[in-house]
């Protein structure tokens, strides 16, 4: 029987601390698709994915990956949900215990920034968890080269609040 995947951090959970082999594994997988990092995924795959999100050329965004401090990241968002990053945490765990690594999040390397140079695309609850544990976090670097000023605007929320995500504020969501 084959189980569909869930989308509410909550359920997300629940999944991935269950005792049961067949909801872990669907709990991962119902992750995955949040952090839109499947298996076999590429960086290039996620550059993609991020170019047609924001509804640029991908042929002017080079990616890397490599592992970065995430206090040296700068948020796109103004805050992070309680519920999420205890969804991180339970995905951690569970990805430990099976010899894999929480997938990477999406960054955009502003080069010509004197200050805000790395903002977060997708994955600021999970560098805020790797920051509480003192730990490197996988990135795909997004590099505008031939579109900069355009991916500027495309963040200028990021320049306009100018917070890093290791301080940004956790809010408590009301369930309904």
């Amino acid at each position: 029987m084959k189980m569909k995947l869930v989308k509410e951090p909550n359920d997300i959970i629940k999944l991935l601390n269950s005792n049961i082999e067949d909801e872990k594994i669907l709990g991962y997988k119902s992750f995955l698709n949040r952090t839109h990092w499947f298996y076999a995924q590429t960086p290039e795959a996620l550059k993609i994915f991020a170019c047609n999100q924001l509804n640029v050329n991908s042929r002017y965004v080079l990616a890397t990956f490599k592992k970065i401090e995430p206090a040296f990241l700068w948020a796109s968002q103004d805050s992070l949900e309680n519920k999420k990053l205890k969804m991180v945490e339970a995905a951690y765990s569970y990805v430990s215990s099976i010899k894999e690594e929480i997938p990477p999040i999406i960054v955009w390397n502003f080069f010509d920034s004197q200050k805000i140079r790395f903002v977060v695309h997708d994955g600021h609850h999970r560098s805020f968890y790797f920051y509480r544990f003192h730990k490197k976090v996988n990135a795909v670097i997004l590099e505008p080269i031939g579109n900069y000023h355009q991916m500027e605007e495309k963040f200028n929320y990021a320049f306009q609040i100018q917070k890093r995500v290791i301080d940004l504020p956790v809010t408590r969501q009301k369930t309904n």
